[in-house]
């Protein structure tokens, strides 16, 4: 099941994304400890502050997890979805590629391929891609952005549920820069998600934090406004639930009842398509 939402012409007031804020009133109520006939009520936990240190650390020890993403897990489905739309010589760019489980699928489909991401300290740690036909390697935004180059397809996968307002408008100013002109750039992202059910909590650090680092919520249409008036063309976002088909073909039981069950259920991604 899959429904579309196509930003229409014209001026208007862009609907933004949701940013989690932390609890509300009424607010959880949280542990106490007994100490004697009196009760001692922990302090309110205040909410993780992500910085590049805290961001390395989380990163870092989840890219011992290859199953745990989404471009491993779902990737190849969404560049089977979109191929039709990229030309088969395409220079493609993966942004925000992380352990780069994308690449694999992108070059597979014969696409020249880039990775990159703000750093490159573990960049492509879990894949193994170097020597492939047409793979460019790996390279920082910024060292991307200096020299200038362009790609006729970009791909942003599970990035913007990431990002706060700063980085948000950042990323997708830069990701315009390297998109050729009426390249395609394409975008996924969780569907409605509900922020507060994934929240956990820090005893040592009394903090509360995403558990996947996700700092805000998109709907189709808040994201179709979002690209519409950050300069992108012809945008077109739609849900939907992607397949796995990296599974081994022993699950493929297990695959054919998820499907069903997908039929179902609320579309888990929204994917959008735009030109720059």
């Amino acid at each position: 099941m899959a429904t579309s939402t196509t930003s229409p012409p014209g001026r208007r007031t862009p609907r933004r994304s949701t940013i989690w804020r932390g609890p509300q009133s009424p607010r959880r109520r949280l542990p106490v400890c007994e100490r004697g006939p009196n009760e001692m009520t922990t302090p309110q936990p205040a909410m993780l502050k992500w910085d590049n240190e805290t961001l390395s650390r989380f990163w870092g020890y989840y890219s011992q997890f290859p199953e745990l993403y989404f471009s491993r897990q779902k990737g190849r489905d969404v560049i089977k979805f979109v191929s039709g739309m990229i030309p088969k010589n395409a220079m493609v760019l993966d942004y925000g590629c992380g352990p780069g489980h994308l690449l694999p699928y992108l070059l597979d489909e014969g696409y020249t391929v880039l990775g990159a991401d703000i750093s490159l300290e573990t960049i492509g740690s879990a894949v193994n891609v170097r020597g492939r036909d047409n793979f460019m390697g790996f390279d920082t935004i910024d060292g991307l952005l200096s020299s200038e180059r362009k790609f006729d397809a970009i791909f942003l996968l599970e990035v913007i549920e990431h990002l706060d307002d700063q980085a948000l408008e950042l990323t997708l100013s830069q990701a315009r820069r390297l998109l050729k002109k009426g390249g395609l750039f394409v975008v996924t992202t969780p569907n409605e998600e509900r922020l507060e059910d994934s929240m956990v909590y820090c005893p040592v650090a009394n903090v509360i934090y995403h558990r996947w680092q996700h700092m805000r919520s998109w709907s189709a249409a808040q994201l179709a406004d979002t690209l519409s008036s950050r300069g992108f063309h012809d945008v077109k976002v739609e849900t939907r639930n992607f397949r796995d088909i990296s599974t081994p073909k022993v699950l493929q039981a297990k695959l054919l009842i998820s499907e069903i069950f997908n039929r179902f259920r609320k579309p888990q991604s929204i994917l959008a398509t735009a030109r720059g």
